[in-house]
């Protein structure tokens, strides 16, 4: 099994998450047992050359590229894409939904019930669903998991962090270890997940 932290904030793209050096990731990602991470920095895709380099310094995890999409009414965590540019803040769900698919991309609706209506947006369109990490309430958490149900989404999990402290907090578990970020996200989009969280959570 391989253990998978989808959702991972840092310094270099996300102001908000400042204290987050990449190169000190892999330590904290193995301290928690995590076998790798996601970056998703607000709005940024790393380059592949960025993050050749950051494989090189953190050779004991994974690391894959993902962005998180600040779209019109919903933030989207996308993962299997080359090229960030193709979204800007604001950009319709489906119209995000629609280039991801071209492309392969997975796209996982991320913390539905904080910075999303899902009843205003297109939840159809989207390829699974985070159903607990940082950015939860228990609440927020079981209405994302009856959201997840009820549309028959896959349920992933991941820590949203913005702190070193925070990474591994969630993580989504799968059964075989991914080569790169499009079987990644075919990964996700079949269901393959399992979503782990705090007991709490649950």
């Amino acid at each position: 099994m391989v253990a998978l932290d989808l959702h991972v904030h840092t310094g270099r793209y996300s102001q908000c998450a400042e204290a987050v050096d990449p190169y000190r990731i892999e330590e904290y990602a193995l301290r928690v047992g995590l076998d790798g991470v996601v970056l998703t920095d607000h709005d940024v895709l790393w380059e592949e050359e960025e993050v050749v380099l950051l494989r090189q310094r953190c050779p004991s995890i994974l690391i894959f590229r993902g962005i998180e999409v600040s779209a019109l009414g919903a933030h989207l965590v996308i993962i299997g894409l080359d090229d960030g540019g193709l979204f800007h803040r604001g950009i319709p769900v489906a119209e995000a939904c629609s280039i991801a698919h071209r492309n392969a991309a997975c796209v996982i609706l991320a913390h539905p019930f904080r910075d999303a209506d899902p009843a205003a947006i297109p939840v159809e369109l989207v390829d699974a669903i985070e159903v607990g990490s940082t950015s939860f309430t228990v609440e927020e958490a079981r209405r994302a998991r009856q959201l997840a149900r009820r549309t028959g989404k896959p349920q992933v999990a991941a820590s949203d962090a913005h702190a070193l402290s925070r990474i591994g907090w969630g993580w989504t578990r799968f059964p075989v270890r991914p080569a790169d970020e499009l079987e990644l996200a075919a990964l996700i989009a079949s269901g393959a997940g399992e979503a782990v969280v705090p007991e709490f959570l649950r």
